[in-house]
């Protein structure tokens, strides 16, 4: 069997676009729309900032196959792979999947599993997943389990709904415009725009509500109530990750309604409490936030023993969801996040397009699947299926 041999870093330069693309009908939502955050708190404005962006980690064997991975916070994360997570997968057999997992995992016990950390060792674990799918033709999907299903329905996040409409989606969810700072006139604007959004996609329609830890307990309980007449399919992400006691005190004071959190927790083990204590409805892990395809698994499973189903933070952009949503037991829908412009069709939009136009995607590779009238196919293989053109990865530390 082969071994895992080096591990190198890469960012993505593609080419410069061709042409413009597809003219689009106006602008997205994501560059006109203001998002409310718990940063509404400060007088001067504060903007989320993560160090060094995105980066690609290579997995190569000593038969010369590779794996790709990826992860943000690139500038944090090379240090961590680098000294740390690298080395301890090296010399390991490639598909000791289990075993590098839990070498990484170990090696940060010092300095903590959480946050930053998580994200490095998910960009190793996604990389090590390609190669294992890779090195024996399989999908990745298939060696985690499945498939489970062969598509799912998939809902859309953006506030296009018109274009989402158009696209043939019946699921919607929508981004706050309003937090706790803005008192009763936020509730009041919230409802006028989940009223014209009821209105516009039908009462049959399902339709969502991402919080984005806006609120506090209370507000979270004003918001439920003034919304309850749209039959909101679930409110997401209502207070921070780590107010598991705001979360108990919502699930009394508004029991009615289903909640949906997770996407910021670091580590299977914040997902395991809320499923214990019953504080969710439905767990929306991130795969490079919660520490890759091995710790969101490992979640998945013991969310399901207990009857709490999982839907990935934007599983639909990129193969690695895409895999992962189809080889896990309790997983019944898909997020497709929108922030490429209207009117440009979704097969145009990823990383490296030859379009101008469909450069403003979220995630997305050449190659990766997107939703046709609102439903998900299988993934394509092997490994992941991500086909990068090697001469757009530029090693992590070369300056051009």
């Amino acid at each position: 069997m082969a071994t895992i041999e080096r591990i190198e870093l890469f960012r993505l330069e593609p080419p410069p676009a061709e042409h413009e693309g597809t003219p689009p009908t106006r602008q997205s939502w994501h560059r006109t729309f203001r998002q409310a955050t718990p940063f509404d708190r400060f007088d001067e404005p504060v903007n989320r900032r993560e160090p060094g962006g995105m980066i690609w980690v290579k997995a190569t064997a000593s038969d010369g196959t590779f794996g790709l991975g990826s992860t943000d916070t690139g500038n944090t994360s090379a240090i961590l792979i680098e000294q740390t997570l690298g080395p301890a997968v090296i010399g390991q057999e490639v598909g000791a999947i289990d075993a590098c997992n839990d070498r990484m995992w170990h090696s940060c016990l010092s300095f903590g599993m959480e946050g930053l950390a998580a994200r490095a060792v998910a960009g190793v674990d996604l990389a090590l997943w390609d190669l294992w799918g890779k090195s024996v033709g399989q999908p990745v999907y298939r060696l985690a389990g499945g498939p489970q299903r062969r598509s799912i329905p998939c809902y859309l996040t953006g506030n296009d709904v018109d274009w989402g409409k158009e696209l043939g989606f019946r699921k919607f969810k929508l981004a706050r415009p309003h937090s706790v700072y803005d008192g009763q006139a936020g509730i009041e604007g919230t409802v006028e725009l989940i009223a014209r959004t009821r209105e516009t996609i039908g009462v049959d329609a399902d339709l969502m509500l991402d919080c984005w830890m806006a609120y506090d307990v209370d507000y979270a309980v004003r918001m439920c109530e003034a919304l309850r007449p749209f039959r909101m399919a679930w409110m997401e992400e209502m207070l921070p990750y780590w107010n598991y006691e705001g979360y108990r005190t919502l699930r009394q004071r508004v029991p009615w309604q289903t909640m949906a959190t997770g996407e910021h927790w670091s580590t299977k083990h914040p997902g395991i409490r809320a499923v214990k204590e019953g504080l969710v409805d439905l767990i929306q892990a991130d795969l490079k936030w919660i520490g890759g395809f091995t710790e969101a698994m490992k979640l998945a499973h013991a969310a399901d023993a207990c009857g709490v189903p999982m839907c990935l933070h934007t599983g639909g952009n990129e193969l690695y969801g895409q895999h992962w949503t189809f080889a896990a037991p309790n997983v019944h829908l898909i997020e497709y996040i929108q922030f490429s412009d209207p009117g440009v069709p979704l097969e145009e939009c990823f990383a490296g397009s030859p379009s101008e136009a469909g450069r403003r995607a979220y995630r997305a590779t050449p190659g990766t699947p997107v939703p046709k009238d609102g439903v998900m196919g299988l993934p394509p293989g092997p490994g992941f299926g991500i086909d990068l053109p090697e001469t757009w990865l530029v090693p992590w530390g070369e300056t051009t």
